[in-house]
Protein backbone atom coordinates (compact mmCIF):
# COMPACT_ATOMS: atom_id res chain seq x y z
CA UNK A 1 0.00 0.00 0.00
CA UNK A 2 1.18 3.42 -0.68
CA UNK A 3 2.13 5.90 2.18
CA UNK A 4 0.96 9.13 1.24
CA UNK A 5 1.49 11.06 4.42
CA UNK A 6 3.44 13.96 4.71
CA UNK A 7 7.09 14.12 4.84
CA UNK A 8 7.62 10.88 3.10
CA UNK A 9 11.50 10.39 2.93
CA UNK A 10 13.50 8.43 0.44
CA UNK A 11 16.82 7.05 1.56
CA UNK A 12 19.31 5.71 -0.72
CA UNK A 13 21.17 3.11 0.51
CA UNK A 14 24.67 5.40 -0.52
CA UNK A 15 24.90 9.17 -0.44
CA UNK A 16 27.64 11.78 -1.90
CA UNK A 17 29.32 13.24 0.93
CA UNK A 18 29.44 17.33 0.78
CA UNK A 19 26.09 17.02 -1.78
CA UNK A 20 22.77 19.25 -1.40
CA UNK A 21 21.08 18.91 1.84
CA UNK A 22 17.63 16.93 1.66
CA UNK A 23 15.27 18.84 -0.18
CA UNK A 24 11.66 19.29 -0.02
CA UNK A 25 9.02 18.57 -2.81
CA UNK A 26 5.24 18.52 -4.05
CA UNK A 27 4.63 21.50 -1.64
CA UNK A 28 6.69 20.15 1.25
CA UNK A 29 5.29 17.10 1.83
CA UNK A 30 7.80 15.19 0.24
CA UNK A 31 11.33 14.82 1.67
CA UNK A 32 14.04 14.09 -0.61
CA UNK A 33 17.63 13.16 1.14
CA UNK A 34 21.05 12.57 -0.51
CA UNK A 35 18.96 14.21 -4.08
CA UNK A 36 22.45 14.16 -5.64
CA UNK A 37 23.18 10.33 -5.50
CA UNK A 38 19.60 9.83 -6.60
CA UNK A 39 19.89 12.10 -9.38
CA UNK A 40 23.26 10.07 -10.85
CA UNK A 41 21.89 6.63 -10.34
CA UNK A 42 19.17 7.70 -12.45
CA UNK A 43 21.34 8.75 -15.01
CA UNK A 44 23.98 6.39 -15.06
CA UNK A 45 23.35 4.28 -18.12
CA UNK A 46 24.11 1.15 -16.28
CA UNK A 47 21.17 1.08 -13.85
CA UNK A 48 18.77 1.00 -16.78
CA UNK A 49 16.43 3.97 -16.93
CA UNK A 50 15.63 6.23 -19.40
CA UNK A 51 18.72 8.36 -19.52
CA UNK A 52 20.16 8.36 -22.41
CA UNK A 53 18.02 6.83 -24.50
CA UNK A 54 14.81 9.71 -24.58
CA UNK A 55 16.78 12.59 -23.43
CA UNK A 56 19.20 12.13 -26.28
CA UNK A 57 17.07 10.72 -29.01
CA UNK A 58 17.86 12.92 -32.14
CA UNK A 59 15.27 13.55 -34.91
CA UNK A 60 15.10 16.87 -36.49
CA UNK A 61 16.82 19.02 -33.73
CA UNK A 62 14.61 21.17 -33.39
CA UNK A 63 11.26 21.98 -31.36
CA UNK A 64 9.43 21.08 -34.36
CA UNK A 65 7.36 18.44 -34.00
CA UNK A 66 8.12 15.09 -36.19
CA UNK A 67 6.77 11.53 -36.72
CA UNK A 68 10.04 10.47 -34.99
CA UNK A 69 9.32 12.38 -31.94
CA UNK A 70 6.23 10.66 -32.17
CA UNK A 71 7.70 7.21 -30.59
CA UNK A 72 9.93 8.56 -27.91
CA UNK A 73 7.37 7.84 -25.33
CA UNK A 74 8.24 3.77 -26.14
CA UNK A 75 11.75 4.63 -24.67
CA UNK A 76 10.04 5.68 -20.93
CA UNK A 77 8.03 2.43 -21.28
CA UNK A 78 4.59 3.66 -22.42
CA UNK A 79 2.94 1.15 -24.89
CA UNK A 80 2.58 2.77 -28.24
CA UNK A 81 0.99 0.69 -31.03
CA UNK A 82 0.10 1.21 -34.78
CA UNK A 83 -3.56 2.34 -33.34
CA UNK A 84 -1.73 4.79 -31.03
CA UNK A 85 0.63 6.17 -33.00
CA UNK A 86 -1.78 6.74 -35.74
CA UNK A 87 -3.85 9.25 -33.21
CA UNK A 88 -1.07 10.74 -32.28
CA UNK A 89 -0.23 11.70 -35.79
CA UNK A 90 -3.70 12.82 -35.85
CA UNK A 91 -3.58 14.89 -32.78
CA UNK A 92 0.13 16.62 -34.77
CA UNK A 93 -2.23 19.77 -35.58
CA UNK A 94 -2.75 20.67 -31.90
CA UNK A 95 0.27 19.83 -30.69
CA UNK A 96 2.75 21.59 -33.45
CA UNK A 97 2.22 24.60 -30.91
CA UNK A 98 4.82 23.39 -28.37
CA UNK A 99 7.24 25.21 -30.91
CA UNK A 100 5.28 27.94 -30.09
CA UNK A 101 6.01 28.45 -26.70
CA UNK A 102 7.80 31.13 -24.97
CA UNK A 103 11.34 30.85 -24.55
CA UNK A 104 11.32 30.67 -20.55
CA UNK A 105 12.08 27.61 -18.15
CA UNK A 106 9.47 26.84 -15.51
CA UNK A 107 11.37 28.25 -13.15
CA UNK A 108 10.64 31.17 -14.59
CA UNK A 109 7.41 31.35 -15.87
CA UNK A 110 4.69 33.49 -15.28
CA UNK A 111 0.69 32.30 -15.45
CA UNK A 112 0.35 33.19 -18.76
CA UNK A 113 3.41 30.98 -19.88
CA UNK A 114 1.82 28.08 -17.88
CA UNK A 115 -1.21 28.85 -19.61
CA UNK A 116 0.58 28.39 -22.75
CA UNK A 117 1.86 24.53 -21.52
CA UNK A 118 -1.67 23.56 -20.45
CA UNK A 119 -3.20 24.42 -23.38
CA UNK A 120 -1.38 21.85 -25.16
CA UNK A 121 -3.32 19.26 -22.91
CA UNK A 122 -6.42 20.27 -24.08
CA UNK A 123 -6.85 18.14 -27.14
CA UNK A 124 -7.19 15.44 -24.59
CA UNK A 125 -10.38 17.11 -23.47
CA UNK A 126 -12.12 16.88 -26.63
CA UNK A 127 -14.43 14.20 -27.11
CA UNK A 128 -13.55 12.17 -29.79
CA UNK A 129 -10.19 11.26 -27.97
CA UNK A 130 -11.88 9.83 -25.17
CA UNK A 131 -11.19 6.52 -24.38
CA UNK A 132 -9.23 5.73 -27.58
CA UNK A 133 -6.04 5.27 -25.58
CA UNK A 134 -4.13 8.36 -25.56
CA UNK A 135 -3.70 10.51 -21.94
CA UNK A 136 -1.50 12.75 -20.63
CA UNK A 137 1.50 10.05 -19.91
CA UNK A 138 1.92 9.61 -23.31
CA UNK A 139 1.37 13.38 -24.60
CA UNK A 140 3.96 15.04 -22.16
CA UNK A 141 5.94 12.43 -22.96
CA UNK A 142 6.46 13.50 -26.66
CA UNK A 143 6.25 17.06 -25.86
CA UNK A 144 8.82 17.35 -22.87
CA UNK A 145 11.70 16.15 -25.33
CA UNK A 146 10.98 19.43 -27.44
CA UNK A 147 11.14 21.53 -24.24
CA UNK A 148 12.73 19.60 -21.68
CA UNK A 149 12.74 23.17 -19.74
CA UNK A 150 8.98 24.11 -19.31
CA UNK A 151 6.82 20.93 -20.28
CA UNK A 152 6.79 19.08 -17.52
CA UNK A 153 6.90 14.87 -17.63
CA UNK A 154 3.60 13.08 -16.11
CA UNK A 155 2.84 9.59 -15.21
CA UNK A 156 0.68 7.63 -12.31
CA UNK A 157 3.82 7.99 -9.74
CA UNK A 158 4.03 11.97 -10.44
CA UNK A 159 -0.04 12.14 -10.00
CA UNK A 160 0.31 9.98 -6.55
CA UNK A 161 3.10 12.49 -5.27
CA UNK A 162 1.30 15.71 -6.60
CA UNK A 163 -2.17 14.82 -5.75
CA UNK A 164 -0.99 13.42 -2.00
CA UNK A 165 -2.50 15.73 0.71
CA UNK A 166 -1.78 19.12 1.03
CA UNK A 167 -0.69 19.88 -2.13
CA UNK A 168 -3.14 19.36 -5.78
CA UNK A 169 -6.39 18.21 -4.78
CA UNK A 170 -8.16 15.27 -6.55
CA UNK A 171 -11.07 15.80 -8.38
CA UNK A 172 -12.93 13.91 -11.32
CA UNK A 173 -14.48 17.13 -12.96
CA UNK A 174 -10.66 18.57 -13.96
CA UNK A 175 -10.00 18.50 -17.30
CA UNK A 176 -6.75 18.02 -18.64
CA UNK A 177 -5.74 21.36 -19.37
CA UNK A 178 -7.06 22.20 -15.58
CA UNK A 179 -4.67 19.51 -14.24
CA UNK A 180 -1.94 20.35 -16.06
CA UNK A 181 -1.94 23.81 -15.09
CA UNK A 182 -2.24 23.23 -11.84
CA UNK A 183 1.04 20.67 -11.61
CA UNK A 184 3.10 23.30 -13.38
CA UNK A 185 2.01 25.61 -11.29
CA UNK A 186 3.31 23.82 -8.44
CA UNK A 187 6.20 22.74 -9.87
CA UNK A 188 7.19 25.95 -10.91
CA UNK A 189 7.00 26.86 -7.08
CA UNK A 190 8.18 23.57 -5.83
CA UNK A 191 11.30 24.67 -8.52
CA UNK A 192 11.63 28.35 -7.02
CA UNK A 193 11.52 27.06 -3.64
CA UNK A 194 14.00 25.14 -3.72
CA UNK A 195 16.05 26.83 -6.17
CA UNK A 196 19.72 26.88 -4.94
CA UNK A 197 19.33 22.79 -4.69
CA UNK A 198 18.21 22.53 -8.43
CA UNK A 199 20.73 24.86 -9.67
CA UNK A 200 23.51 22.81 -7.70
CA UNK A 201 21.70 19.72 -9.37
CA UNK A 202 22.17 20.77 -12.59
CA UNK A 203 25.43 21.89 -12.40
CA UNK A 204 26.53 18.44 -11.19
CA UNK A 205 24.77 16.81 -13.82
CA UNK A 206 26.52 19.49 -16.81
CA UNK A 207 30.01 18.24 -14.62
CA UNK A 208 29.10 14.64 -15.17
CA UNK A 209 28.66 14.68 -18.71
CA UNK A 210 24.69 14.17 -18.28
CA UNK A 211 23.32 17.58 -18.78
CA UNK A 212 19.39 17.77 -18.11
CA UNK A 213 17.18 20.48 -17.00
CA UNK A 214 16.00 21.23 -13.98
CA UNK A 215 12.61 20.31 -14.65
CA UNK A 216 14.05 17.08 -15.79
CA UNK A 217 15.36 16.93 -12.89
CA UNK A 218 12.39 17.46 -10.29
CA UNK A 219 10.71 14.55 -12.37
CA UNK A 220 13.69 12.40 -11.60
CA UNK A 221 13.73 13.29 -8.11
CA UNK A 222 9.96 12.56 -7.46
CA UNK A 223 9.47 9.93 -9.69
CA UNK A 224 12.53 7.83 -7.77
CA UNK A 225 10.93 8.64 -4.81
CA UNK A 226 7.57 7.60 -5.29
CA UNK A 227 8.96 4.19 -6.50
CA UNK A 228 9.88 4.07 -2.62
CA UNK A 229 6.53 3.93 -1.53
CA UNK A 230 5.24 0.69 0.58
Amino acid sequence: MEDHRPGRVLRPATGRSGGPRAIRLCAGSLVVEHPDQVLLDYLDVRNGYAYPAYDCLITNGSSELVDGDLLAPTLMGAHLDAGRFSLLREMLPALEAVAELPAVSLQDADEDHVMCVAGLFGILDEPRYAGRGIRGTIVSKVLHRKRPDLVPLYDSRIFEAYTAPGVIPRSPHHSWQQFMDMLCTQMRDDLQAEAEAFAELERLAAAEGTPVTQLRILDILVWRTADTWQ
